[in-house]
């Protein structure tokens, strides 16, 4: 008795089945990629900035001096545009410019999916004093994805002590609620 033996390798519908599963899964995995990449560059701006605002409140209380944290414009002068690199820096005379043009650290600005925009009244600048304590009228920033499907809103503030506090929008829906009250939006 003679046993049948099937020629080695794929059918074509079964090469045609398999590439199609493998398509299908590996357009699965780069969606749930993406995902995960935007999630990680968010947490990376947000301890990004923890990290700014850590720094200004140590040079205001090791240099027993004022430090400002805000965009420079082309004059050297605080504004409130937050795509601009944020600058801090030693204030001494509270002009909003740096004390001799010397910027202790210089942080590029938020890029694309997310925009940065600050809660200042118009200020736009964040300063410490000597004892490493808010200076001056509080602020806070505001981190938006720039489509509500790719992260989340982040609302980042100083309090008195100079502390950074952050809240997320953790509903997904655009708003967040803070302690007394008020709401935020991008």
């Amino acid at each position: 008795m003679q046993v049948e033996q099937r020629p080695a390798g794929f059918t074509l519908p079964e090469l045609v089945i398999t590439i199609a599963i493998l398509a299908i899964v590996s357009s699965l995995a780069v969606q749930g990629w993406n995902t995960v990449v935007e999630r990680s560059r968010h947490r990376t701006i947000i301890d990004t900035y923890h990290s700014l605002f850590a720094f200004a409140r140590w040079a205001g209380a090791s240099k027993h001096s004022l430090v400002t944290i805000c965009p420079l414009s082309e004059k050297n002068e605080c504004v409130d545009d937050w795509k601009r690199p944020i600058s801090v820096f030693v204030d001494s005379n509270n002009d909003k410019q740096p004390d001799n043009g010397e910027v202790l650290r210089l942080q590029e600005p938020v890029s694309r999916p997310f925009t940065m925009y600050s809660r200042t009244a118009g200020r736009g600048y964040f300063q410490f004093n000597d004892k490493g304590f808010a200076y001056g009228s509080l602020g806070s920033l505001v981190l938006c994805p720039t489509d509500a499907s790719t992260g989340t809103m982040t609302y980042m503030a100083v309090n008195m002590v100079g502390r950074f506090r952050i809240q997320s929008d953790r509903d997904g829906d655009g708003i967040i609620k803070l302690r007394w009250g008020a709401e935020i939006t991008c």
